[in-house]
């Protein structure tokens, strides 16, 4: 549990990057992750992946931004004003000229396209007590099995008990970034930590791409980079992951290690909102949790505690 004593004191740290961000432009924002995000994949793409000559003396590992305007067929200065995040007004085609240099998957190629502009804004709008209702009420029909709603600063907005119990969900607020990256508990709730740290990464990442300029976004992300050294060196890599199914290994000191498919659904109504559903690997892992869960039901009953949170 993060003591309450250092939440408040880092709530100037927060208040101190939203303001720093506050008057910057979401559309200047947005063109400068262009650059970097771009910037990042050029360092991992070889000579020889796009057919040029490598090794000798070069020291570079990846392109120099003149390979990559070359092969994409556009001027050198024009591509470096792209990294340096002023080219206000670069074409779908030249971007798509760039990605396929740079050799971009589909989620890298729409977050590309997102942040230039080129795919409609979704505008979130303010959550209504009726959709609280329903995300419980959705979570809730998923037990046995662990389900729960997270927002665009992946706030965990509604769980199921079974949620609650293998992620070790003990506050009024969790937001699960700050579990993952600040609860000591967290390397031993998360056997595959890492690789988990890794793409929740990722995922919020492209998330969050098209929310740039946010206050509250920026002063979460300048928080988690302040406090946790593995989170800001993974910020800095600017690797994205749609996170539309993946796996996912929980460890309860009552249940043991688990497997799960994790699948990420987003609600096209609520931009930003996700519904995440764990579902068990195996026959037998489905067992060992409808049985730890039935077990549970009296104690949780006694503790005046509903299936959501």
């Amino acid at each position: 549990m993060i003591d309450r004593e250092r939440r408040d004191a880092d709530a100037t740290t927060r208040q101190r990057t939203a303001s720093a961000l506050a008057a910057t432009k979401p559309a200047d924002l947005k063109f400068a992750e262009l650059g970097s995000f771009l910037a990042a994949r050029r360092a991992e793409v070889t000579p020889e992946q796009v057919g040029l000559p490598g090794g000798g003396s070069r020291r570079l590992t990846g392109l120099r931004r003149e390979e990559v305007a070359m092969l994409a067929g556009i001027g050198a200065s024009w591509y470096a004003w792209i990294e340096q995040g002023r080219a206000k007004n670069v074409s779908p085609e030249i971007l798509g000229a760039i990605a396929h240099v740079l050799q971009l998957d589909e989620a890298q190629c729409l977050y590309v396209m997102r942040l230039a502009g080129y795919a409609a804004p979704r505008r979130p709008r303010a959550a209504a007590e009726s959709d609280q209702r329903l995300h419980r009420s959705i979570v809730a029909g998923y037990l046995p099995n662990p389900a729960y709603f997270i927002d665009r600063y992946w706030d965990i907005t509604a769980a199921n008990s079974t949620a609650v119990r293998l992620l070790g969900i003990d506050e009024p607020h969790p937001n699960y970034l700050e579990m993952l990256f600040l609860d000591r508990r967290a390397r031993d709730r998360f056997p595959m930590w890492e690789r988990d740290a890794a793409e929740a990464v990722a995922r919020f990442r492209s998330q969050s791409g098209e929310f740039l300029g946010d206050p509250r976004l920026a002063a979460l992300v300048g928080y988690l980079r302040e406090c946790s050294p593995v989170f800001a060196d993974l910020w800095e890599r600017h690797r994205i992951s749609d996170g539309s199914s993946t796996s996912q290994v929980l460890r309860h000191p009552e249940l043991g290690q688990v497997a799960f498919t994790q699948v990420g659904l987003d609600l096209a109504v609520r931009p930003g909102m996700q519904l995440v559903l764990l579902s068990p690997q195996s026959g037998g892992t489905a067992d060992r949790i409808a049985h730890w869960a039935r077990e549970a039901e009296p104690a949780l009953a006694a503790a005046g505690l509903r299936a959501s949170a």
